[in-house]
């Protein structure tokens, strides 16, 4: 299994890729909503609906929930290592 490390505030994501995690997690799901970069911005006092936050990810990577890991079709954002743990299961059996 290949593990690719992308330091995102050098290289940001691909907005492919982007749509892949939003596809699957919804927007929101990716916005770090307890990060320096949503507060600096005031983003909690602002509405808004899936395309705004993907429009703002698109903008600002700084804005996602880290770590973004991607196994085959699976996805997630932020720290969940109960469900990496899970794949790592199912692609052993």
């Amino acid at each position: 299994m290949e593990v690719s490390l992308v330091d995102v505030s050098v290289r940001p994501p691909a907005v492919t890729e982007l749509w892949r995690f939003s596809q699957r997690l919804g927007a929101s799901a990716l916005l770090d909503t307890a990060g320096r970069a949503y507060r600096d911005q005031g983003l909690a006092h602002i509405r808004m609906d899936e395309a705004g936050v993907m429009d703002r990810l698109i903008r600002d990577p700084l804005l996602l929930r880290l770590p973004l890991v991607r196994m085959g079709e699976r996805v997630s954002a932020g720290l969940d290592e109960a469900a990496w743990r899970g794949w790592l299961i199912d692609s052993a059996s």
